[in-house]
């Protein structure tokens, strides 16, 4: 039988732990098992719903990191729930968010919204963020093609012809023929 005291104790015990730091855990804890439940998923979908779970847990503890969100952001996104996708990258501040996350967010968009100006816009500031970044290899990067396409940007063609004639192209013709489809069919082959 516990008395009055044992179960205040046991009360202050539980709040205390409930809201120490020490009960939780590091952002990388969260990363780490939620990879771990991708990587059994293998196309089930209870898998990849522990997992957004798991990335849920660790945004409650650390709302403001970002990877955490962007591994999220994928995950929603592949399971098709495209407004929350966007609603967590719209979360992130800008500058926090890499060149591919930006993209993302222009595609989420377009998926949701259309081909609006808005998008045209968001994909012309990913475009001015790889030219501003400059090209680390000899070709342009496949992203930033497709940034360019989707803005509508006169250096697009040139871009895909310089891509095309490269190295890349030949090792990755999935990326040559996705780069020249439609728009409307390649915003579905990445967000179905």
């Amino acid at each position: 039988m516990h008395s009055p005291k044992t179960d205040k104790y046991l009360f202050a015990t539980l709040l205390l732990a409930g809201g120490s730091p020490a009960s939780g855990e590091p952002p990388a804890h969260y990363l780490e098992r939620a990879g771990a439940v991708l990587m059994e998923a293998r196309g089930d979908t209870q898998h990849y719903e522990k997992a957004l779970a798991i990335y849920d847990e660790g945004l409650a503890r650390h709302p403001d990191h970002t990877e955490l969100r962007t591994n999220r952001v994928s995950l929603l996104a592949s399971l098709g729930r495209y407004e929350a996708a966007k609603r967590d990258l719209d979360a992130l501040d800008e500058e926090g968010l890499h060149k591919e996350g930006l993209l993302l967010r222009c595609m989420l968009h377009e998926r949701l919204e259309g081909a609006t100006d808005d998008a045209v816009a968001c994909y012309a500031k990913v475009e001015a963020a790889y030219v501003m970044a400059g090209e680390p290899a000899d070709t342009p990067n496949a992203n930033h093609i497709l940034a360019a396409r989707l803005a509508g940007s006169p250096e697009a063609e040139a871009l895909l012809l310089e891509w095309q004639d490269s190295e890349e192209a030949g090792q990755n013709p999935m990326s040559g023929e996705m780069l020249e489809m439609e728009r409307e069919a390649l915003i579905r082959v990445f967000l179905p």
